[in-house]
């Protein structure tokens, strides 16, 4: 990949009841034995790619619309341009909380947009090699776009804070995930160590951006 970067763009969600942050273990590391806690989301997806066509953007998966790709270095920047612009890609955390609530954990039997509101909060860029399956180490630049999501309706919330053995899920403290703790937890029918990596959805970063309201 000489000259190019790996750009990824995701969804986190924080998740607040009582002083505590739901956090869920990341499925992809899961399947290869690693456990790690972290904030409910997953990839945006592309709506238009033809600007990023234009850029000289690879998609990873050419069938997917996930917002995973490698440009030219020398793009970066028209990248960030189209990116906090917000026209042609994912504007809310609704499908991500749904694939991975109700169809890959099952924690809830199902999610409409009436049992959940959600708030922009920041975008935080970040730079670092990735431990993702199929690109392990390769350097990516990220775009984490940060929503706070409240559940209104008890339906949907009362089964959230009473979390079924092996959910996967647990409400953390925001010291614990300050600190990057780890905590036990009944998974895979064996009790294992997990760490928490939650850090982005607490502390907007000193750089923070914020994109006008659509």
């Amino acid at each position: 990949m000489e000259n190019r970067i790996r750009i990824s763009c995701a969804v986190l969600c924080r998740i607040e009841h009582e002083g505590r942050y739901l956090l869920l273990v990341n499925e992809n590391r899961r399947r290869r034995g690693v456990y790690i806690l972290s904030p409910i989301g997953g990839a945006l997806i592309v709506e238009s790619p033809a600007p990023l066509l234009e850029m000289g953007a690879a998609f990873e998966d050419p069938n997917s619309k996930d917002l995973r790709l490698s440009l030219p270095h020398g793009a970066l920047d028209a990248f960030r341009v189209w990116f906090y612009r917000g026209e042609g890609r994912e504007l809310t955390p609704f499908r991500e909380l749904h694939e991975e609530l109700v169809l890959e954990s099952g924690l809830l039997p199902m999610l409409t947009a009436h049992d959940v509101e959600w708030q922009r909060l920041w975008t935080a860029e970040q730079e670092g090699f990735t431990g993702r399956l199929g690109q392990t180490g390769v350097l990516t630049h990220y775009f984490l776009e940060i929503y706070d999501v409240k559940f209104v309706t008890p339906r949907s919330l009362g089964l959230l804070l009473d979390l079924p053995p092996e959910s996967g899920a647990s409400w953390v403290s925001p010291d614990l995930i300050d600190t990057c703790g780890t905590i036990e937890m009944n998974l895979d029918g064996e009790r294992r160590t997990v760490r928490i990596n939650g850090q982005a959805v607490l502390h907007p970063p000193t750089d923070a951006r914020t994109m006008p309201e659509f």
